[in-house]
């Protein structure tokens, strides 16, 4: 296999093996799910004297990173170089600790307990950290008092604890803005953004933070990717030096692509492919060696490397890697008493991790499970911890091929007796739902939040489509006399042409479909209304529910009321299907009682779905039984 330094040009969109990746092996440690990635290499059963681990930034950045961080550990053990990710207590999958008074130190507890598992897989080899955001800053804070570190990676580390907190207030206000979140129902007095919240004793202690007077391990190379237009980058990047470590400084072009919108985010891969070629010549001067072997392989069975378990008050966690070649990857979500109901396909919102925006997924998830409803969560290819299908476009969303995966996430639900299914979804996680009903039987019911469309023209370029997504036009006649909007407006800060021509367009859209025009002007606004309609029919002629739970000023009710009439008046020949439109919330139901309406709905439809009878024992116990997961069937 060619090296990765040997390459030219960025790894984006190539593929190093055309044979399907598999997903990392879950494992669980310290109240957390991780993934380790062992290494693959160019020469058959010799690895490289190295492993990585991954140290995550927090909140907003880390969803948007995610994808980043695996892609870079899979590109790394083609290198023959094993690797280990995972999330901080009360972050991503991990469950919430018991004490929120904790500051820092739990968070650098985890990485110690992870650097300990990743010796045990990896037989003790040297280590290479390497860190995103606050990520970095806390490994930096570690590497003095580490055994057995070989290098040092930090990209766009934080410097300042306090100044990190007033950007991340700063970029949350920008992230309510873009989603037209009323002031009064945004999360104030508190560390958050996105949704996702600091706890008081880590934002205290973070205030405190200098990360730059942090004494460095002196003896290791390290590396900064530092932002061009962030100067404590570069400024800490010095002060480290000047303490004695060896540094090495490289620009990150790509990051505020990345960071931007998780819909439309493009991953930074030129930075990736450098910080890959520096890890891989430190690796490279440690030498290799004959990859590591169970001391007793048959203690070790694929389930072992298939699945990993948590356990919280009601609920217990299975992360497990399934479908063909175990390239999905998924967390079981099952209560620990007796189950009831149907079982829930929770699917992502565009590229967000299947932990969901603020950690929805999570929370929805584990609320499931105590009242006694089991779940699945998992990413579909090429998003979160889900490689991509060789041969087919990076692009995934509103594909065709997403049927796929959900296909192989009910497989996993059949073979473990929690079929019948229903499923839940926002956006064009709420389409993917919606067409995968109509193709799937085992699918008995829905829940869908703001789905940008029922159909999708596959003449449409998805990037063309989220890019100019126009808002309701009830959000841009509420907007435009706004005092803020005024004040951009006048400052030069919006873009009057886009927002003029998005306006004009919905507002066309709106009449039409109010005078009943729509289908007159455009053929291929009749074919669209024609399979809208075909396909409500068939899931009322099979008595399936659907719940439609729309913002009351998202841009998907345009659509509905294109197919559906003003208030959606012509879905009463559809009796199995009910619509709400909620006041007080924006398109990612962030207010709390947005989020608990929406889990009181999926409730709701999972309990009047019959569910499949389990033998006694497992009713008891509620989790079902332990089986390897299963797999696709081979393609002819």
């Amino acid at each position: 296999m060619e090296a990765i330094t040997e390459r030219v040009g960025p790894a984006s969109g190539q593929r190093l093996q055309p044979h399907q990746h598999a997903v990392a092996q879950p494992v669980s440690f310290a109240g957390t799910f991780g993934l380790y990635q062992p290494a693959e290499g160019a020469k058959q059963g010799v690895v490289r004297k190295c492993a990585v681990l991954f140290l995550q930034p927090w909140g907003f950045e880390e969803m948007c990173t995610h994808k980043l961080f695996r892609i870079i550990a899979e590109e790394l053990a083609c290198e023959g170089i094993a690797s280990l990710r995972f999330d901080y207590p009360g972050t991503g999958d991990a469950l919430d600790p018991p004490d929120r008074t904790l500051g820092l130190s739990l968070w650098q507890d985890t990485i110690r307990a992870a650097l300990d598992v990743l010796a045990e897989k990896t037989g003790g080899l040297p280590v290479i950290l390497l860190g995103h955001g606050l990520g970095a800053s806390l490994g930096v804070g570690m590497a003095a008092d580490l055994d057995g570190l070989a290098g040092f990676v930090a990209m766009a580390p934080v410097a300042s604890g306090r100044a990190y907190l007033r950007e991340l207030q700063f970029w949350a206000r920008v992230i309510d803005d873009g989603l037209g979140l009323a002031e009064h129902l945004r999360l104030s007095g508190m560390t958050a953004i996105a949704g996702h919240v600091m706890p008081d004793a880590k934002a205290s202690a973070l205030k405190k933070a200098d990360f730059s007077a942090v004494q460095p391990h002196r003896s290791i190379p390290h590396l900064f990717v530092n932002r061009a237009d962030r100067p404590g980058d570069g400024q800490m990047a010095k002060q480290i030096e000047a303490k004695g470590a060896r540094v090495e400084s490289i620009d990150y072009p790509g990051y505020d692509a990345m960071v931007g919108n998780p819909a439309m985010a493009r991953m930074p891969m030129v930075a990736a492919e450098n910080v890959i070629s520096w890890i891989v010549r430190r690796a490279a001067a440690l030498g290799e060696q004959k990859r590591l072997l169970a001391i007793d392989p048959s203690a070790v069975s694929a389930q072992d490397e298939d699945q990993a378990h948590l356990d919280g008050v009601d609920f217990r966690e299975t992360a497990l890697r399934f479908g063909r070649g175990k390239r999905l990857y998924g967390i079981l979500c099952e209560p620990t008493g007796p189950r009831c109901g149907a079982s829930v396909l929770l699917l992502n919102t565009a590229y967000d991790r299947s932990a969901g925006w603020g950690r929805s997924g999570v929370a929805m998830a584990r609320k499931l499970a105590g009242d006694g409803i089991a779940s699945l969560r998992f990413d579909v290819a090429n998003v979160g911890d889900s490689p991509p299908v060789p041969g087919l476009p990076d692009q995934v969303l509103y594909a065709e091929t997403q049927y796929d995966d959900v296909e192989a996430a009910l497989a996993v639900l059949e073979e473990r007796s929690l079929l019948p299914s229903v499923v839940a979804g926002r956006c064009s996680g709420g389409y993917l739902g919606f067409s995968c009903m109509t193709k799937d039987h085992r699918i008995a019911g829905a829940c869908l939040v703001n789905p940008f469309v029922f159909y999708w023209d596959k003449r449409r370029r998805v990037e063309d489509g989220l890019a100019v997504v126009p808002r309701s036009l009830d959000t841009y006649k509420h907007r435009l006399f706004q005092m803020q909007t005024l004040r951009r407006l006048w400052r030069g800060k919006v873009d009057v042409k886009n927002a003029t021509r998005n306006f004009a367009l919905v507002g066309v859209r709106r009449v039409l479909s109010r005078l009943g025009l729509a289908q007159v002007f455009s053929r291929d606004v009749r074919l669209e209304h024609r399979a809208v309609r075909v396909a409500f029919a068939a899931l009322a002629k099979r008595k399936t529910p659907l719940v439609l739970l729309y913002s009351e000023q998202d841009v998907g009710l345009d659509h509905f009321y294109q197919h559906f009439g003003p208030q959606g008046r012509k879905l009463e020949r559809y009796p199995n299907v009910r619509t709400d439109i909620l006041a007080e919330t924006d398109h990612n139901f962030s207010p709390a009682a947005a989020q608990q309406r929406y889990f009181e709905e999926i409730k709701a439809l999972a309990m009047t779905v019959q569910a499949s009878k389990l033998p006694a024992q497992q009713i008891k116990a509620g989790v079902s039984a332990g089986k390897e997961p299963v797999s696709e069937p081979e393609a002819s």
